[in-house]
């Protein structure tokens, strides 16, 4: 192949991220830098999930502007260290593939090189031994080989072949590395990255494992460092939206809260990552720039406690109240871990957790009390049978459904104690109305209602509300059900089904019809539901 497309590029891409999700958790037993906290392959998944959901709204096949939506999906998606540099890799690339319909190795290689100096640029104190390293040498061997050679294949085995080299040389260049005996999270994640590419090129496919590979290593990594060795505690990342925007400026203004400091955009949308111990001040300081989206802040400590945690020698329990949630989707877990969930179990309509299920959870969460959100009414017994079954201090909060289970970790407090919780977060339950989308399995009678096999049905407060055969009436039939005077907020949770573009426009939609009120959106990737609804 001398010469790739728009849809080659968007496939490599694919390919490239099948193969770091395979491998997220392999890579995030090797994550020992800037901090232990065992997720740069959780998080480069995630990064690279937004850009190919930007890609499914390029419809030309044009090398430039899918490069352009890779960058801007992975911008917005771009999670901790890693993915933020991984996004401005990306931004680097599609800089200079700017109007080109189609690309030769050396525009491929002239890519990468711009895809490292925007990286460099992005990072205050660049550090080699990281995904720098491998980036760069990666773009220097590409660099050769082009003025070589115009077959990409042959380019790419190349490329690849000495990312590994560079990544296993690594360890020599970070001593926190070779303290713990691995190589670099974030190479290995771009080092996959690269194999995927390679295999698309040679024309073998990637499939998805049903497991993450996982590491391999009998001590974790991690386990050189002590928790209290974290010298700023909180993970926050953010994205500040405005005008005449001035990333250098911003980072400015937050870089003496912590370390890790990434600020990186353009004049209207600006991602930042910062460790710090002083996440509010850092949010009243973006806050002088612009609206601010995407809020998410990890305390590490709770991470490395947490991975280091042992079922089989059980270590002394920590103070403190952690919750379990139960949901279906990826995108309600990231929303539910966001607010503050230490543990989310897979599960929901038709298929519910047992009660073994979640006292494995609670085993092994390091707390000594411990807060359940079923968020289903057919999964509340089995948590109150974990609940009687533990031996540590559980509540269980009877949320039937995921905005319940929103509605009560909004309402949830660390600092307060157990019984204050289950109190505020029990009453919180009661003010938010639930509804939600889905079709009849098969043909049936309801309250003297026909309904059809496929007809689309709608719930709301496990009572059948509407019937028809069109998704978006019937969810503006069911919203004009649940939204009484006083209510102020209306929210969409979209579901497996459900591209991002048809969601926009109903969102569009429901706020030309409840202008009054405010609409809000979210990915929730639930399967079976089109949507789920909440109203307050």
């Amino acid at each position: 192949m001398q010469q790739l497309t728009g849809t080659d590029l968007k496939k490599m891409l694919i390919a490239g991220a099948r193969i770091v999700k395979n491998n997220r958790e392999a890579i995030n037993v090797l994550n020992t830098f800037p901090v232990p906290d065992g997720d740069t392959g959780t998080n480069m998944d995630l990064t690279l999930r937004s850009a190919l959901a930007e890609l499914e709204k390029v419809p030309e096949d044009s090398v430039s502007l899918v490069a352009g939506a890779i960058a801007m999906g992975s911008l917005l998606g771009a999670r901790g260290n890693s993915g933020v540099i991984l996004s401005q890799l990306f931004r680097g690339f599609a800089k200079a593939l700017e109007g080109k319909r189609e690309m030769k190795t050396r525009d491929f290689a002239n890519a990468l090189q711009e895809g490292v100096n925007t990286a460099y640029k992005a990072v205050m104190k660049p550090v080699e031994g990281t995904i720098l390293t491998v980036a760069r040498e990666s773009a220097k061997i590409a660099t050769a080989c082009a003025a070589r050679d115009s077959d990409f294949t042959w380019l790419m085995q190349e490329v690849v072949s000495h990312a590994a080299v560079i990544l296993e040389k690594t360890p020599d260049m970070l001593p926190v590395l070779k303290e713990a005996g691995v190589v670099d999270a974030g190479g290995k994640g771009l080092l996959h990255i690269y194999e995927g590419f390679l295999l698309y090129l040679r024309g073998e496919e990637v499939i998805i494992e049903e497991t993450p590979v996982a590491g391999t290593a009998v001590l974790k990594p991690q386990e050189h460092f002590r928790t209290e060795d974290i010298k700023f505690s909180y993970c926050t990342e953010l994205m500040v939206r405005g005008e005449h925007l001035n990333p250098d400026a911003v980072r400015d203004m937050i870089v003496g809260f912590g370390d890790s400091v990434l600020a990186v955009g353009d004049e209207n949308i600006v991602k930042i990552h910062i460790h710090t111990n002083n996440p509010g001040q850092v949010l009243e300081r973006c806050l002088l720039h612009g609206s601010l989206h995407g809020i998410k802040v990890d305390n590490m400590k709770d991470q490395h406690a947490e991975i280091l945690f042992d079922n089989d020698s059980l270590p002394e329990l920590v103070d403190g109240i952690a919750v379990i949630a139960v949901s279906a989707g990826e995108g309600l877990a990231k929303i539910l871990q966001s607010l503050g969930v230490k543990r989310v179990i897979q599960g929901g309509q038709t298929m519910n957790p047992s009660t073994e299920d979640f006292l494995q959870a609670i085993k092994a969460m390091p707390y000594k009390k411990i807060i359940i959100l079923p968020n289903n009414k057919n999964i509340i017994l089995a948590a109150e049978q974990a609940r009687e079954l533990s031996e540590k201090e559980v509540g269980v909060i009877k949320t039937r459904s995921i905005p319940q289970g929103i509605a009560a970790m909004l309402a949830f407090n660390p600092e307060d104690d157990m019984s204050e919780n289950i109190k505020n977060m029990g009453g919180a339950v009661n003010k938010v109305k639930s509804g939600q989308v889905t079709y009849a399995i098969c043909d049936s009678k309801i309250n003297g209602r026909e309904i059809c096999q496929n007809d689309i049905i709608a719930i709301y407060d496990d009572e059948l509300a509407v019937v028809g055969k069109d998704v978006n009436q019937v969810v503006k039939d069911l919203v004009f059900k649940m939204v009484k005077e006083g209510d102020e907020i209306i929210t969409l949770y979209s579901g497996e089904p459900v591209d991002s573009v048809t969601a926009g426009l109903l969102q569009g939609e429901l706020s030309s019809l409840f202008s009054d009120r405010e609409v809000e959106l979210y990915a929730g990737g639930q399967p079976l539901y089109y949507y789920i609804i909440s109203v307050e």
